[in-house]
């Protein structure tokens, strides 16, 4: 739904913090008095696509990183799954993991995507996991509980969990831990 703006609102907008952006989508209305008082008042006004730098991520005022700390950014044409390291003793799930987000990229938490046939195997949590189902389907098992996770479905594992991973046919997941070092956990 289209928004109308008025001179008052770009008051309004100028009077907050951080308030010297307005983003306009393609439908929305803006006066011609709105526009000179957003001039006069420093506001910047751009509209969705038309060229302005509206289409662009506007700057976040004040607000920046901690030391040491940036953005990631792990592209999709660069990632490859490698066989899963630990014995699991079902050579025919054909399991292949790879964490994409470690500890090495300063994150408290890792992330990754693993992948297996039909089966399940034992494992144990000694960290909480975050499983999102790409494809097929994902089973867990915990003690008499059973979940079995279809595309876009997210299964919470909580650190102590004595679990059965598995398919009935096939399962790709994106996943996140913490800590991090998830290998290491005792």
């Amino acid at each position: 739904m289209a928004q109308f703006f008025t001179a008052a609102d770009i008051r309004r907008l100028a009077q907050e913090p951080g308030g010297h952006y307005l983003l306009l989508a393609p439908d929305d209305r803006i006066t011609p008095e709105a526009l000179d008082v957003a001039r006069g008042l420093g506001v910047q006004v751009h509209r969705e696509g038309d060229g302005s730098g509206g289409a662009a991520l506007l700057p976040i005022v004040g607000k920046s990183a901690r030391p040491g700390r940036s953005l990631v950014h792990v592209k999709a044409d660069g990632i490859q799954l490698t066989p899963f390291a630990f014995n699991v003793n079902r050579p025919e799930m054909n399991i292949h993991v790879t964490d994409v987000i470690t500890a090495s990229h300063g994150s408290p938490m890792a992330a990754g995507f693993m992948t297996w046939g039909k089966g399940s195997f034992p494992w144990v949590l000694n960290y909480d996991e975050i499983d999102f189902v790409i494809d097929g389907q994902l089973e867990v098992r915990l003690e008499n509980q059973v979940v079995i996770g279809n595309p876009g479905d997210v299964i919470y594992i909580p650190k102590g969990s004595n679990i059965f991973f598995g398919s009935p046919s096939y399962a790709k997941v994106f996943y996140v831990t913490f800590p991090a070092d998830w290998e290491s956990q005792k």
